[in-house]
């Protein structure tokens, strides 16, 4: 235990000392892999595809990620909206439906919360992993109760990609294939029934509302039981919040196959949920040991207020500690010789 206590001050020295270095590349790597998933989505206009293709797209999304780094979070935001837009622009209802979706989760919320916000990329991101279960996890522990509505969003996104594609690519290919006989005043003269059929098509290609409502409202548990039961005065707090968070979500997911439509492996959602809490136990172990064994009780009032603070100390273990033996050889006792004999 001694080894892996002090295996933590490095890692975590390691990484104070560098912060200034190692936080801008892994925002770096993580607008990099967003941008990635953004740019392969595939729904792009047929008259805007030329010009795509003349960058490559390891170029562009080098670029866009240089952008997401250097820029603060509310004009990242901007870029991925617009960059998601121009995606879906095979189908005009699609991309206008996102724009305005993207646009009032942005105007409503993001814009107020940036840092609660980044959780929105952190969903889609576990999602993409297949470690979906540890998002919720950690949110409750270092979020406050307001992250249900960032994971939500994050949740809605990820079910609903699959279903706008299916109508973007065959819009696509139908502007692709009439794009020759089309000027831009009769493109603009459909607009007003392009307007009125979005509704339609959003109903066609948004997934079946139990298909993400019950992951939603799952989280959305999971979010509310770790928060609370992580900032009660218990020992090992976050801990127990970690471990009733798993069985929460265990138990949920197997609640909600007997109500939704979708198929669900109840073994390999178990085998995940156990996974996704060993590693919210390894987060948890870098960020702070506490010595319950040291915890005090302090009291203390003012003219106002009468207080009961209960004081845990960290663990800080610099090196391990060793205990040394001295261990010397038994050396024969030399009795005095008696006089008769001398």
């Amino acid at each position: 235990m001694e080894q892996l206590l002090v295996a933590r001050e490095v890692i975590v020295k390691f990484f104070k000392r560098y912060e200034v270095f190692i936080m801008p590349i892994l925002k770096f790597l993580m607008g990099f892999y967003v941008f990635s998933i953004i740019t392969s989505i595939g729904g792009m206009n047929a008259g805007l595809a030329p010009f795509a293709d003349s960058f490559s797209p390891g170029l562009l999304n080098l670029l866009f990620a240089i952008l997401f780094t250097i820029m603060p979070m509310n004009m990242s935001w901007i870029v991925i909206i617009l960059t998601t837009t121009l995606q879906f622009s095979g189908s005009l209802e699609v991309a206008v439906a996102v724009f305005v979706f993207l646009m009032l989760v942005f105007l409503f919320y993001a814009r107020m919360a940036p840092k609660e916000s980044i959780l929105i990329l952190f969903t889609i991101i576990a999602f993409r992993f297949n470690v979906p279960y540890l998002v919720p996890i950690l949110a409750g522990i270092y979020f406050p109760v307001t992250a249900i509505i960032p994971v939500t969003v994050g949740v809605f996104v990820h079910a609903n990609i699959a279903g706008l594609l299916r109508i973007s690519l065959p819009a696509t290919a139908n502007v692709a294939a009439n794009s020759s006989d089309r000027d831009l005043s009769e493109i603009l003269g459909e607009l007003p029934s392009a307007f009125s059929d979005i509704y339609s098509t959003l109903m066609g290609g948004i997934a079946p509302f139990n298909t993400w409502i019950f992951t939603a409202i799952i989280f959305s548990m999971v979010i509310v039981l770790v928060y609370f039961v992580s900032r009660q005065a218990i020992d090992f707090a976050k801990e127990i919040a970690i471990g009733l968070g798993c069985v929460m979500m265990i138990f949920g997911f197997i609640v909600s196959v007997l109500f939704s439509d979708g198929t669900i492996n109840i073994g390999l959602m178990i085998l995940g949920t156990v996974i996704c809490g060993c590693i919210a136990l390894l987060v948890r172990f870098l960020d702070g040991i506490l010595d319950y064994q040291r915890a005090e009780s302090v009291q203390f009032e003012d003219d106002n207020n009468y207080y009961h603070v209960r004081i845990v100390p960290k663990v800080i273990m610099t090196k391990a500690q060793r205990s040394v033996k001295r261990i010397r050889p038994e050396t024969a006792s030399t009795e005095p010789e008696d006089e008769d004999e001398s």
